[in-house]
């Protein structure tokens, strides 16, 4: 089958990238603005020096064999060799070199695949149910709207210079599959009076301040799926937070709005959107395999028969079956998955036979009983977990600190260690069919642990001096239409721990239901008690010195530290460093004034904020030498505590630990201070000041004129002017605001007689 179009705007942008990226390689383009351009093509920067990750749109999981096959050579040719399905059901290639960009992109091209809008503030890959088209429980099949909306989207100038990121899904079922409930925009199928439509909930999502969507439209016609998708990124784009990235999501302003407020907008934005023609969108229908009437059913063998209890199920076809293939961590590895790729082209026979799925497995479709039976043995031997419990594949990980420039720990090394220690117990694993372990490596939730039954997202804690490896822990999530909520959180575990605690609170639950119909339910009754309980025994960690063993994260030779991850990609975990410090400081506020105590404040104060310097000193020497340098000789601390650190600790600390805690709530989520930011502020100075560089942007749309403000701030010094002519519309309505967002001057935007506008901005 055929998958979504590649307009001819992305080819368009393609040309643009290929100058930018030339102007990059030879120096006249800087770091900092080439990234602005490649992360909307799904470019991103890994931890390794000179590595990429590049991600690769499949909307609704789609992919033919053909194409899969193509980017196994892709892999083995420009990357790692493996295949990285994505939670999103898109595909990653990891360890790409720069050199390589412009023919990996070129490649995709020519394949019918893409990575625009794979990244950064864009329409992301729309997901859908990797059942759409063949459960039977769904409405119809949602493919062709997932595809189509896809095409359009991907042809719209204004979808790749939003606030932040914009998440579309479609789900055909109430029991939403897709994830329709929880997202930015989702469709969950219905008919009514014998016509296709939808629910439409909008300003969903999980990460900081999850939220589950609103229920915005009861029934929304089929062919109207564009326009109010549309509609509602418009609002996004014009009303979002483009200065706290934080705060940035279409969640946030939904909430700030109101629900009606928010619709009276929407409904606006749909008056000018009909007016302006252009907003319907072509169907194209999936053509259905034809149903095999009184199939034969062939005998099994126990190990087959197995297999097929655990993965397979009958599809709404008749004589047809679907399978779902569990992948270890997501990944494809082309020397072994190749194999079994090409032997499924061989049968498929122009049929459509693969679709990822969001829980980074591969699903298979549109195959007779014989045809499955007959993979087998290749799936047995090039896909190892075949042949395990649906649980071991189930598990949803991102990767986390391993490549993750925003992890804070290892999901990965975490899982497999759970894994393993599951496999090693006397526990029926068949048992736990259904049951969703995911986990992510920073409160951004790429592991969707806040929709699994039980969910960990990574955190960083401390004993002592010393930080270690940790997670949060969620239980109890549900899905559905009218019924989905986000899991709940109970506890933190040292990543160290994970295991054990993972496999005692499994054998609570195999025991529980024996009364509850399910974990959700036992959860809501007794079980949240008793896993706070388990958590309980797992609390403590033995001291670095007894044992170094807990400071490690899982596939790591370093000890856990966060010091050089860089201040903007692992804030949450500076955050956990800080308040981890901050309770210890308050707590000892609290308690008798002995030496030994007085000592423990100097050190808890003076510890606090030192991570928000990139500084992780240990020593109790280290600690007052590093906050003297940070944080008194910069001013942002009274210099008159100088002498509370080279003697003895005295009363007079606590006047040291207040006066921390109170440069604390001036912190922004930039983890900068107030006193630091005024200090970066220029200095007044006459609007008449020559401009230091001119340029003429009218006639050119956005975003590519924001792009090129920002290329030409790039190559000026700090405090030069620019003076810019944008056209009215969306050109004055978003570039000042986008470039203020960076934390530039805008000292004036006047309107010429003419009808366009002149903005003159101060570089930071």
């Amino acid at each position: 089958m055929s998958g979504y179009v590649i307009p001819k705007a992305v080819d368009d942008d393609f040309i643009t990238f290929k100058k930018q990226y030339n102007d990059f390689l030879n120096g006249s383009l800087d770091a900092l603005a080439f990234k602005t351009i490649r992360v909307p093509f799904g470019i991103y920067e890994q931890r390794e020096p000179n590595t990429y990750m590049v991600r690769i749109k499949l909307a609704g999981g789609v992919i033919t064999p053909k194409q899969l096959l193509e980017l196994f050579n892709l892999s083995e040719k420009y990357a790692n060799s493996i295949l990285h399905i994505t939670t999103r059901g898109g595909i990653q290639l990891h360890y790409v070199k720069i050199e390589d960009f412009l023919a990996v992109i070129e490649a995709l091209h020519n394949i019918g695949l893409t990575g625009r809008g794979g990244g950064g503030n864009t329409v992301r890959n729309i997901t859908a149910d990797p059942y759409a088209g063949v459960a039977k429980d769904e409405v119809f099949d949602v493919t062709p709207h997932t595809l189509a909306l896809t095409s359009k989207m991907l042809s719209k100038k204004d979808s790749y210079a939003l606030p932040r990121k914009f998440k579309i899904t479609f789900s055909g079922s109430s029991a939403d599959r897709g994830g329709a409930t929880f997202i930015d925009v989702g469709f969950i199928a219905k008919i009514e009076d014998g016509k296709k439509g939808f629910r439409l909930f909008v300003a969903g999502g999980m990460g900081a301040k999850s939220k589950v969507g609103y229920p915005l439209i009861d029934f929304l016609p089929e062919n109207e799926i564009f326009l109010f998708s549309q509609a509602i990124k418009e609002v996004f784009d014009e009303r979002g937070n483009r200065k706290n990235k934080h705060a940035a999501r279409l969640r946030f302003l939904f909430e700030e709005l109101g629900s009606e407020e928010f619709k009276k907008l929407v409904d606006k934005k749909i008056l000018k959107i009909r007016d302006e023609g252009n907003w319907d969108i072509e169907l194209k229908e999936i053509s259905e395999v034809a149903p095999i009437k009184n199939a034969d059913f062939p005998t099994l063998n126990s190990e087959e028969q197995l297999w097929w209890d655990r993965y397979t199920q009958p599809q709404k076809q008749e004589g047809y079956f679907s399978a779902k293939i569990p992948l270890s961590l997501g990944d494809l590895h082309s020397s072994e998955a190749k194999r079994f790729v090409l032997e499924l082209e061989k049968i498929a026979n122009d049929r459509d036979v693969i679709r990822f799925g969001s829980d980074q497995n591969i699903y298979i479709r549109n195959l007779t009983v014989k045809e499955l039976i007959s993979l087998y043995p290749i799936l047995k031997e090039t896909l190892p977990l075949t042949t395990k419990p649906t649980i071991i594949g189930d598990s949803v990980v991102c990767t986390g600190a391993a490549t993750c420039q925003l992890g804070i720990t290892i999901p990965r090394g975490a899982i497999k260690a759970i894994e393993k220690k599951l496999l090693k117990e006397e526990l029926d694993l068949d048992e736990l069919k259904g049951f969703k372990i995911h986990m992510s490596g920073c409160p951004n939730s790429c592991g969707r642990h806040a929709i699994a039954d039980i969910g960990f997202f990574g955190k960083v804690m401390r004993k002592g001096s010393n930080p270690y490896p940790a997670y949060n822990v969620l239980v109890g999530a549900k899905i559905g239409e009218d019924i989905t909520r986000f899991g709940k959180k109970v506890a933190d575990i040292s990543a160290y721990h994970l295991p054990s605690f993972t496999v005692q609170l499994l054998k609570l639950w195999i025991e529980a239901k024996k009364v509850y119909s399910s974990f959700s339910d036992w959860v809501d009754s007794k079980g949240e008690r008793q896993i706070l309980e388990l958590a309980q025994k797992y609390e403590d960690i033995p001291s670095f010195d007894e044992d170094k063993n807990p400071y490690y994260d899982y596939f790591s030779n370093e000890i856990f530290s966060l010091k050089g991850r860089g201040v903007g990609e692992c804030s949450a975990g500076m955050y956990d460093l800080i308040e981890a410090d901050k309770k210890a400081l308050m707590l000892a506020l609290k308690e008798d004034f002995t030496e030994e105590n007085l000592t423990n404040i100097r050190l808890y104060a003076a510890r606090m904020l030192l991570i928000t310097r990139g500084e992780e000193a240990r020593s109790e020497v280290e600690v007052l030498t590093a906050f003297k340098k940070y944080f008194i000789d910069t001013h942002l601390i009274s210099a008159s505590f100088t002498p509370l650190l080279e003697g003895s600790a005295v009363k007079e600390v606590v006047g040291l630990a207040n006066a921390v805690i109170e440069l604390y709530g001036t912190m922004d989520n930039s983890l900068k201070f107030a006193a630091e930011l005024k200090s970066i502020e220029p200095k007044e100075m006459s609007v008449a000041q020559k401009a230091d560089r001119f340029k003429d942007y009218r006639g050119v749309a956005c975003p590519m004129n924001f792009v090129k403000t920002k290329m030409g701030l790039a190559q000026m010094g700090s405090g030069d002017i620019l003076e810019i002519l944008l056209d009215d519309g969306a050109p004055i309505d978003n570039v000042p605001r986008s470039v203020a967002s960076e934390g530039h001057i805008v000292e004036k935007q006047t309107q010429q007689d003419e009808g366009y506008w002149l903005v003159r901005i101060r570089k930071k």
